[in-house]
């Protein structure tokens, strides 16, 4: 992963508000949620200066959010699969820390269910870096899911600490890996993650995330 991302900027978003289907991957945004998108795109428009590479996970709500924040970039969006957590890899245990834990920060499942979510982490940060090849000069787009997307920007910012003294290093982890730990991501909402450091980009409309 970090060969395949230093030195660039990664933005990490989540998929916007979507109605309800018998099947996971057919859900599609709802009004609301194409209209987060765009909130988005408006109030970080600077956040997308640079972006040249889109990936995101392969279903209707994802790709649907990807074109709808990355369409004036005029970028082909690249279907990534395993950025999607209905896939073999998600255990028994992970679907019932899902369930358990509902839409929190991460660092609420990582205390209440250690390791179990590592798999998926380490899952998700392979099929980043397996597109390595296809990544052109540039800073890239990612969009993913609730929950998931966190696991990976973790890994994300474990590739991109900047090369420096070992304390120096170790300030950096921990204060961008806090960013994504405490940060219990709304719909269109995201992360920025660089060599500078990590932020969280909030949607100007909040979650109700009770009915999410």
């Amino acid at each position: 992963l970090k060969a395949a991302l230093s030195g660039r900027r990664v933005i990490l978003l989540r998929h916007g508000n979507t109605a309800k289907a018998e099947v996971d991957a057919e859900r599609e945004l709802t009004e609301k949620g194409r209209g987060q998108c765009e909130k988005f795109r408006e109030a970080w428009n600077d956040v997308f200066k640079g972006i040249s590479n889109v990936l995101a996970s392969p279903v209707k709500r994802t790709m649907g959010t990807a074109e709808l924040v990355a369409g004036p970039l005029g970028l082909k969006i690249s279907p990534v699969e395993d950025l999607y957590f209905v896939k073999p890899w998600r255990t028994a245990e992970m679907k019932a820390a899902d369930a358990d834990c509902g839409y929190a920060p991460v660092r609420t499942y990582i205390e209440r269910h250690p390791g179990v979510h590592d798999k998926a982490a380490e899952v998700m940060a392979a099929a980043v870096a397996s597109t390595a090849e296809d990544l052109v000069d540039g800073d890239v787009l990612i969009v993913g899911h609730a929950g998931y997307l966190s696991f990976l920007a973790l890994k994300v910012v474990e590739a991109l600490v900047p090369e420096s003294g070992e304390a120096e290093q170790a300030t950096w982890l921990e204060v961008a890996k806090t960013v994504v730990l405490d940060a219990n991501v709304g719909e269109v909402c995201g992360f920025e993650i660089s060599p500078a450091g990590a932020r969280y980009l909030p949607n100007p409309e909040s979650t109700d995330f009770a009915a999410a």
